[in-house]
């Protein structure tokens, strides 16, 4: 159990700061590019990591859960690697064509090199390995060394980013150091797996298998990763500007609960589903706390929003203010439903419904937002994302009742 513990905060660690550094970035780039600049680079980079969402598939889940169960065997441990790796080059080159055609059609006034940095961006984000040594329970020296790079990226961007035509160098920052970090992942792989080989059927059972994992982990980030995707094309690149720096808080807020609940999933994947049971007093109790955690975090985040968006933006972007104190009312909400597919849902065999639900919901509160924006601008897409967070909640609970009282066994 000390093992877990340490994957846990290392996880959380790296969770953190993850979250940590796109904050600390909004002061750096927003007062140095403008709002236009810094809108046009939060589009490209909020597109690069939705997209990366799908050729990670959700494999921390499922591809982690299977190396987990290899027992020490390395020809095993292979064939999964090369089927997830097979997976992952078959889901880029779909999200590639996808990103493809829609800049053929659509006018983004987006420059050939912010659209190159892009796609590294991309790939370096879909393609990391941190599945593997969380699978294994190895994960000390690659989260360190990402935190690490992660850090001097953020030094990077603070000491050559200074003016509107910087825009571009900032995504190459940015990607650069990505890629640095996937490259160096790929390494330590191969010193573990000993090689693999492409193989696309093996992709595609991994790409089959993986798909309520996938819609679990993916629906979960695309409420809000999407949002200012959704922003741009509603309202402007100006109104992602002042969007995102809320959106980047609210996400950091939520996911800090996200690598507790996942960095046992290897050690549950082996313990606690071999089990006939499920303690279901225990999961109401994790779940609670969870919920009430998260009205503390909303409450402070919402007395001190003026203090750190007035901090990290400056003038210009005073309506970033309201949108986060709109946006706090999502945290309790979306912690908990983490916890619920985590500790009910997933534990219990109920991947399917609840995958089902979170596809569901995801389109809905995307469709919401949108039709919102209509009548109540920026402002509406906010409203979008909380009604539907909190739809998706009651839904959970109504469920989970009902498979207590049903009596449900693994």
């Amino acid at each position: 159990m000390i093992l877990q513990f340490k994957n846990v905060s290392l996880l959380f660690i790296a969770q953190l700061v993850s979250y940590l550094i796109p904050i600390l970035e909004i002061p750096i780039l927003a007062k140095a590019l403008g709002v236009e600049k810094y809108g046009q680079i939060l589009l490209i980079q909020t597109t690069a990591l939705l997209c990366s969402l799908v050729v990670e598939y959700g494999f921390s889940l499922s591809g982690a859960r299977q190396v987990a169960l290899c027992d020490n065997d390395k020809p095993r441990l292979a064939r999964i690697y090369s089927g997830v790796i097979s997976a992952k080059l078959l889901l880029s080159l779909t999200m590639g064509a996808v990103a493809g055609v829609v800049l053929a059609l659509f006018q983004t006034g987006l420059d050939a090199q912010a659209i190159v940095w892009g796609y590294l961006y991309f790939f370096a984000f879909g393609f990391s390995n941190v599945w593997l040594f969380q699978g294994l329970e190895r994960i000390s020296f690659i989260i360190i060394f990402e935190v690490c790079l992660r850090f001097v990226c953020l030094l990077g961007l603070y000491l050559f980013i200074s003016g509107p035509a910087d825009a571009n160098s900032a995504l190459m920052i940015m990607s650069s150091f990505a890629l640095v970090n996937t490259l160096v992942g790929f390494y330590l792989a191969y010193t573990v797996v000993g090689g693999f080989a492409l193989n696309v059927r093996a992709g595609v059972e991994q790409v089959k298998s993986g798909f309520h994992s996938f819609i679990y982990k993916s629906s979960n980030n695309i409420m809000l990763s999407a949002g200012p995707a959704l922003v741009g094309v509603m309202c402007g690149q100006a109104a992602v500007a002042k969007f995102a720096p809320a959106e980047k808080i609210i996400k950091a807020s939520v996911g800090l609960v996200s690598p507790v609940l996942i960095g046992l999933y290897p050690y549950l994947s082996r313990k606690l589903l071999q089990s006939t049971s499920m303690n279901l007093k225990l999961s109401s109790v994790i779940v609670a706390v969870i919920f009430v955690l998260g009205v503390i975090g909303a409450g402070i985040i919402y007395a001190l929003g003026e203090f750190l968006i007035q901090m990290m933006l400056g003038p210009g972007f005073e309506q970033a203010i309201g949108i986060l104190h709109l946006f706090v009312l999502i945290i309790p909400f979306r912690m908990m439903n983490q916890a619920l597919g985590l500790t009910v849902f997933m534990p219990l065999g109920k991947d399917k419904v609840l995958s089902g639900m979170l596809m569901l919901f995801s389109m809905f509160s995307l469709l919401l937002a949108a039709l919102l924006s209509y009548w109540f601008a920026l402002e509406g897409i906010v409203y979008g994302f909380v009604i539907s967070e909190v739809l998706f909640s009651v839904s959970l609970i109504m469920l989970a009742i009902k498979i207590k009282q049903a009596g449900v066994r693994v």
